[in-house]
C-alpha cells in the first residue's frame, strides 16, 4: 500500500489527481490509500516522518504558505517523502529543487505523462519498501525487512533482532550489522543497541523508548546518537 497526499486548494484539481491515480492503480494493480488537503496547515497538523510515501503538492497554494514554504516545512520532519510539485508555470517549479523535490508536473496534467512519471516513483517506492537483510537462525535463513526492524540488540553472545513479526535470534559481530543497517538510519545509543531511528517515540534523559520498551543510551555515545537522531528528524 502506497500512502499518498494530494495538498491543492483547487477542488478539481484534487479530483483530477486522484482519478488519475486510480486509473493508474487499476492499470497497474498498485493499492495506494489517498488523503486529501485544501492547503498546507492541514497536511502539517498531525504529520509526521513516514506517514506518507508521496506528496502532490500545488506550488501556487492561494494560502498564507504557498508550496515551496510547505515544502521546506514537510523537509524539517521528513528528509525522505517523494515530493512531486503541480503548478501552472515551470519556472515556479525549479524552485522545487531546492526543497529536494523529486519531479514536477505542469497543469493541465497529461495521464499518458503523469502514468510514465509513477511508474519510476512507484519503482523507487517499492524498493524502499522491500530493502530485506538475511539472517540465519535456527538452522534456517529468513529475511528480514529493513522497515520491520525496531531494533537490533547483543545478548549473551547472540544478534537479537526486535521486529513488528517477533524476535529473532542469530550469531554474528554487532559491528557487521551496523555496517549493513547504518544507511538505513539505524544507530548505535550504546554498545549493545542498534537503533531504527524512524521508531524512536521519545526520549528522557538517558532512557530512548521504542514501542514500548526502554533501552539505556550510553553516556559516551548520547551526544553522538542525539546527533543523528536530530539530522534524521530535519532538525
Amino acid at each position: 500500500m502506497i500512502r499518498a497526499a494530494i495538498v491543492d486548494d483547487d477542488l478539481s484539481e484534487q479530483d483530477n489527481v486522484r482519478k488519475m491515480i486510480d486509473a493508474f492503480s487499476n492499470e497497474n494493480n498498485h493499492k495506494f490509500s489517498i488523503d486529501k488537503f485544501n492547503n498546507g496547515d492541514q497536511l502539517l497538523f498531525d504529520f509526521c516522518y513516514g506517514k506518507y510515501d508521496l506528496i502532490f503538492l500545488d506550488i501556487d497554494l492561494t494560502s498564507n504558505d504557498n508550496g515551496i514554504i510547505v515544502a521546506n516545512k514537510i523537509r524539517e520532519i521528513d528528509k525522505d517523502v517523494i515530493i512531486v510539485f503541480i503548478t501552472n508555470l515551470v519556472q515556479y517549479a525549479l524552485d522545487g529543487y531546492k526543497v529536494n523535490a523529486f519531479d514536477y508536473m505542469v497543469k493541465p496534467i497529461n495521464y499518458i505523462d503523469f502514468a510514465s512519471r509513477m511508474n519510476v516513483i512507484v519503482d523507487i517506492i517499492s524498493k524502499k519498501m522491500t530493502e530485506k537483510v538475511l539472517i540465519q537462525t535456527n538452522g534456517s535463513k529468513i529475511v528480514l525487512l529493513v522497515k520491520d526492524i525496531y531494533y537490533v540488540e547483543i545478548a549473551n553472545h547472540q544478534i537479537i533482532y526486535h521486529t513488528s513479526s517477533g524476535n529473532f535470534k542469530t550469531y554474528g559481530a554487532l559491528k557487521d550489522i551496523v555496517k549493513e543497517l547504518q544507511p538505513y538510519h539505524f544507530s548505535l545509543c550504546n554498545s549493545c543497541f542498534l537503533v531504527n531511528l524512524e521508531y524512536v517515540e521519545k526520549i528522557e534523559g538517558f532512557d530512548l523508548y521504542i514501542k514500548g520498551n526502554k533501552i539505556l543510551i550510553s553516556h559516551p555515545k548520547k551526544r553522538a546518537f542525539l546527533q543523528e537522531l536530530n539530522k534524521f528528524l530535519g532538525m
